[in-house]
């Protein structure tokens, strides 16, 4: 039986789960706060379809929790277990001034306990710091296998296009720091969000062996079980009106901010509406409704908040348009999900959404921050001058199966077990 421990660098988001139903997991603290376990996490749903399709691994999945007085356990399914462990926030100078970084001292502590031949640590990738230094060094005898959700430039060494010479010597010590920890990895488990970038990684580290993964999707939960005209009944919209839908967490690198502002300016011919989903922090969602106030557009943008993957699945099969257009991402797993609906996707021309498209010859592109672009398609594609090709159903399941995701981080596995 090999041992896997996936490692998630940050503690759990609690502020952006303010109006969200507690998880079933969770337990309350001595000093009044709580601590939880949503087993949702990429870690828990890519480690979820290892032990579903194969029988040899027992798989945890730890996170360092800012609130957490002690381990706290959750048994997700059959040999999938997440732990909550404590954790506090350190400084350490590095590049000319202190970085505040997470540090669990439980966890190098546990770890000491699986320090051997037989087990597999999955740590991000682009997370170089003091604690990720204290787990590899804790953890000599065992094997690391490296993962990235996000662009695979982040693992690279950057132009230093800068004449103020202690911009210049940070960017110098923060490329030198990059390739070190470039240098390190075997085996990295990818989103695949820059072919480009990955392509260069190899080349800076020939040792490296880089094996593209998704996570998958519930193909039987979505599909479109009712039709177009019958979810709109269901929420109240008339079949005349043209339906854009943002599904994600509400946060500013997904920019809804830039797209309220360019639903401000365009006037096109047909009716239309917006509908936002997610989850986010407060005061960012203040703002986005401030904005949406100030624009008086009250009537054309509504925020849904946190709803149900059923009515989710009602709101996307009942949308002409699903856009997401993040300044960084791994990917849209709403997008994704939409796919399956069989509806058309605007996005950035970023990330693995983008690329998976891209090679199927779907879905418009616009550059993460030519906002006069995204109104002049967004009009356009109102108006209908503009068609938007979607993604066969069957090239998105095969693309996005979770079977697929259990394959390709086996074969990462076997890579690390080969090299002995």
């Amino acid at each position: 039986m090999i041992k896997i421990i996936f490692v998630i660098p940050f503690s759990p988001k609690y502020a952006e789960y303010a109006d969200k139903p507690k998880p079933k997991y969770n337990w309350d603290t001595k000093d009044g706060q709580w601590v939880g376990i949503w087993g949702y996490d990429w870690g828990d749903l890519h480690l979820k379809s290892l032990v579903e399709y194969y029988n040899n691994y027992d798989c945890e999945v730890w996170q360092p929790d800012l609130r957490a007085d002690k381990i706290y356990s959750a048994e997700l399914c059959n040999k999938l277990v997440h732990r909550n462990f404590p954790a506090k926030m350190i400084k350490r100078f590095s590049r000319f001034k202190f970085r505040e970084e997470i540090y669990s001292q439980s966890i190098i502590e546990k770890l000491k306990n699986y320090n051997d031949i037989n087990t597999v640590i999955m740590l991000p990738a682009t997370a170089r710091t003091k604690w990720m230094v204290s787990i590899l060094e804790s953890t000599r005898n065992a094997k690391h296998l490296y993962y990235n959700y996000l662009n695979d430039a982040l693992l690279l060494p950057s132009k230093i296009n800068t004449f103020n010479p202690f911009k210049a010597y940070n960017r110098y010590l923060l490329n030198k720091e990059k390739l070190k920890w470039l240098k390190k990895m075997n085996v990295l488990l990818t989103g695949y969000s820059n072919p480009d970038a990955l392509n260069r990684a190899e080349e800076i580290n020939p040792m490296l062996k880089a094996i593209r993964v998704k996570l998958g999707l519930d193909l039987d939960f979505w599909y479109p079980v009712i039709d177009k005209a019958a979810a709109r009944r269901k929420l109240n919209i008339p079949n005349e009106t043209f339906v854009i839908l943002l599904s994600q967490r509400i946060v500013p690198e997904y920019q809804v901010d830039r797209f309220i502002e360019v639903i401000a300016k365009i006037k096109p011919e047909r009716i239309f509406v917006c509908y936002i989903t997610g989850f986010g922090l407060p005061d960012y969602k203040s703002y986005l409704q401030g904005l949406v106030d100030y624009y008086k557009l009250n009537d054309k943008i509504y925020f849904v908040g946190y709803i149900s993957d059923e009515e989710l699945r009602n709101y996307m099969i009942a949308s002409d348009l699903f856009v997401t257009i993040p300044t960084m991402s791994a990917g849209s797993g709403g997008a994704v999900k939409e796919m399956t609906i069989g509806r058309p996707i605007f996005t950035s021309s970023y990330g693995s959404t983008y690329n998976f498209l891209k090679e199927n010859n779907a879905g418009i592109f616009v550059n993460p921050t030519d906002y006069d672009d995204w109104a002049q398609k967004l009009e356009s594609i109102i108006n209908g001058e503009i068609i938007v090709k979607t993604v066969n159903r069957e090239i998105v399941a095969d693309y996005y199966s979770w079977k697929n995701t259990a394959e390709q981080t086996k074969k990462a596995i076997d890579l690390l077990f080969e090299e002995n």
